[in-house]
Order: structure tokens, then sequence, then C-alpha cells
């Protein structure tokens, strides 16, 4: 018969493996570590309201981070994401102020925005261009047609019968962001889709080694089209969200917001070269991401060191994946 002091011993030893086998271990302890430090500079940081508005902030982000993650982890990349967004939103006001039905609001943006993630993937696989070069030009073309559909006008006015949509960008009980609970189901989905199905499978067996992969039967271009096509979708489901909360579309919304879904990505671990990365990793990324904005925030710092701060840390970030990367090698070469 077990006695409370070996159960406790054998809780710890199970807890020590799983923390062990852990490999988001690293990210976690920088995010604990940056929210004690805030806490004490800034005790207001740790009030449940602040928090709840840290959540909120990133979970556009976030949604989008997911799709990111899937192109990045196939070992391709999108730049066009910021764009993309912004062209869904504009999409998704334009169809409320002409009087369409509200739930077209939803459907079209999401639609247009696979479209898009289709397009880029077919460039991509079947036409032979660098994701870069591809992902680039969209980004540029559907920039232009956010400035031509809008006029170079915010869209603002909407009407009534579109009201049960905004409520898609409120609170339950004036506390509890909406957007909370849209960015926890699509990461849940997300972590059972990577994880834990044949898709997911493919995804990291194309980024690991597409020749490999295409030799062992699975279709490489279909894999990372399909990438392609679930990041158009979650910038289009930020994008509904966005607006929702936002009730108005500016003709420059998203830009440069690319830069924050791949640095998010980054930040949580996924490799740049294909073929490793989590969506827990790419919450916590987001999630730091989130924690030292809201701290320069609170501290008084001015707005433009925040793009540094993006900035630096995608930098830190690659150089810290291939100083891993390079470790990992030489201690596989010595056994």
């Amino acid at each position: 018969m077990e006695t409370k002091e070996t159960k406790e011993l054998k809780n710890a030893g199970n807890f020590r493996k799983y923390w062990n086998a852990f490999d988001e271990k690293g990210i976690i302890i920088i995010l604990v570590a940056l929210c004690l430090v805030l806490q004490i500079v800034q005790p207001a940081f740790g009030n449940v309201t602040n928090i709840l508005n840290i959540f909120k902030q990133i979970s556009e982000i976030g949604i989008m981070a997911i799709g990111m993650t899937y192109v990045l982890i196939a070992s391709e990349f999108d730049l066009s994401v910021g764009s993309n967004y912004g062209f869904c939103m504009i999409i998704s006001g334009l169809t409320l102020q002409q009087g369409m039905p509200t739930a077209l609001a939803i459907v079209f943006p999401i639609l247009v925005g696979m479209g898009i993630g289709f397009i880029n993937g077919v460039f991509v696989t079947k036409v032979k261009i660098p994701a870069f070069i591809v992902t680039l030009s969209m980004m540029a073309i559907l920039r232009g047609c956010v400035y031509v559909f809008s006029d170079g006008k915010a869209l603002s006015v909407f009407p009534d019968m579109s009201i049960w949509f905004f409520k898609m960008g409120g609170k339950i009980g004036d506390i509890f962001p909406i957007q909370i609970i849209f960015m926890a189901v699509f990461y849940a989905i997300a972590v059972f889709v990577l994880q834990k199905t044949i898709f997911g499978y493919k995804v990291f067996a194309v980024g690991g080694n597409a020749k490999t992969a295409r030799l062992s039967g699975i279709n490489v271009d279909r894999v990372k089209i399909t990438t392609f096509i679930i990041m158009g979708a979650m910038s289009a489901v930020a994008a509904i969200l966005g607006l929702a909360y936002m009730k108005s579309v500016h003709p420059t919304i998203g830009v440069g917001r690319e830069m924050d879904v791949i640095a998010a990505v980054i930040i949580g671990g996924t490799a740049l070269g294909g073929g490793k990365g989590s969506m827990v990793g790419t919450l916590i990324g987001a999630s730091i991401m989130g924690v030292v904005r809201n701290g320069m925030v609170l501290l008084g710092v001015p707005a433009f060191f925040q793009s540094a701060f993006i900035g630096v840390v995608i930098m830190l970030a690659v150089i810290g994946e291939r100083w891993i990367n390079k470790k990992r090698v030489k201690s596989t070469l010595q056994k």
C-alpha cells in the first residue's frame, strides 16, 4: 500500500518527467519572469481587467498566428497576412454597409481569405515562385485593393440589422471579452489537428524533408496549399472579429501586422526552416508580445519603441534558433 509520502514523490516524479518533455518550458519561464518583473515595477499590471485586456489585444494576432504556424512548419512563408486581414475586413464592412444578410459578412470574407491563400499556395507550389516573392506581391495587390474599395475613407456607418454582428466584439457581463473565447476555441481545434490528425503529421513531414515526404506518398503540394488556405481563413476570421470590436474599417488597417504574427510564431519556437513548431508555443509567443506591449504602455514607453522591440525579438529568436540547431546537430554527431 502506497504511503502519502510515496504518492507525493511519485507525483513529483511524474511532473518532472512531463516538464522535461515539454518543449515550450523555456518560453513559459520567460513569460512568467516578464509578468513578475512588470508586477513588481507596475502593480496595476496584475489586475484582472488588465490581464483580460492583454488577451483581448492578442486575440486577433493569436488567431492569425495559428495559420502562420502551419505555413512555417511546412517550410513556407506568408507576408501577405496583414493586407489579407485588411482586405477581408473591408469586404466584411462593405457587405454590412450594403444591407446584405449579416451572415454573409462572415461567410464571404472567409471564402475570400481562403481564396487568397489558395492563390498564394498554387503560385508557390505549381508555378514554383518563392513564397517570399509571391506573398510580397500579394501584400501589395491587396493593400491597393483596400484603398480602392474604401475610396481612401474609413467605413463606420452600418445598418441596425447588423447589430448582432458587432456583439462578437463585445463582452460577457461587461467583463470578459468574447474575442478571447473565439481564440481559445480556434487554438483547441488547431492543437488537435496539428498533433492528433494525419494532416498534422503530413505538415511536419513536408516541412522536415519534402523529398522524403513525397517518396513516402504524401502530396507535398496539396499539403502546402492547404496551409496557405488555413492562413487565409485565419486572417479573415481575425478581420471579422476586428471589425466587430472596432465597428469601423480604416484603409491602413493591418499595415505591419504580418510582423507581429511572424514574431509571435518565431518566439513560440517554430523553426523558420520548417518541420518544428507547436500551437501551444505560438500562443505563448503571442502572450509574450502582448505582455511586453502592455508593460510598455503602463510604463509610459513611447509607441515607436514597440516596433523596434519586435524587430529585435525576431533577430534574437532567429539567432537563438540557429544556435540551438547547431548545438543539437553537434550533440547528435557526438552520440
